[in-house]
């Protein structure tokens, strides 16, 4: 009987310390890979708030403009009767009152051409009320709306007579232009001005 004798020098298998250094460029491969989607993960969410952050403040620097543009010499009264300036400041948690038209190209206007607005502060967050009929009863509701978390609000009225910024503290008479300052978390104080017509 004839014992056939095959080569197998052109099959050998790995080595254990060729897996050993196969296994080890793996996991310095894996802690790469790993600290880079930790990096992407980490930027993300801190990247989410501010964008959100961000977008709240465009939307309220966009109604501001919107509602400030309108501002109309028109007094209303309240849901009791009492009769309220057509523009306030300074009054409790309200930080702004005002009357203002509407634009008949708006999707807001229907039969009633005015607006009753309030801007007010509340446990570190700005609100927006609106109501659709300014002279109101003790039935009218109104639309309120969340627009950004703040430190703080300040107002500025520009002086005609100086010619300078002034801090708007209280008063019922509409100033010619208005600045307001909005002190945020992470983006410090954003002013912005405002021109009344």
């Amino acid at each position: 009987m004839k014992i056939n004798n095959t080569s197998y020098s052109g099959q050998r298998g790995f080595t254990l310390l060729e897996i050993l250094i196969a296994l080890a460029i793996f996991s310095i491969m894996s802690m790469m890979a790993y600290a880079g989607l930790a990096a992407v993960l980490d930027a993300r969410a801190s990247t989410v708030p501010r964008s959100e952050q961000l977008a709240q403040l465009q939307t309220t620097l966009y109604l501001l403009n919107e509602d400030l543009s309108q501002i109309i010499n028109r007094p209303i009264r309240d849901e009791f009767g009492t009769t309220e300036p057509a523009f306030s400041v300074g009054r409790g948690n309200e930080i702004l009152v005002f009357t203002r038209t509407v634009p008949s190209w708006s999707n807001n206007a229907d039969s009633n051409s005015l607006l009753r607005v309030s801007y007010s502060l509340e446990k570190d967050e700005l609100y927006r009320r609106v109501w659709s009929i300014p002279d109101r009863t003790q039935q009218t509701e109104y639309r309120s709306r969340k627009l950004i978390t703040t430190h703080g609000v300040a107002l500025s009225k520009f002086n005609v007579e100086t010619q300078a910024w002034e801090p708007l503290i209280g008063g019922i008479d509409i100033p010619k232009a208005l600045d307001i300052s909005i002190k945020l978390e992470g983006l410090g104080t954003i002013h912005r001005s405002f021109l009344i017509h």
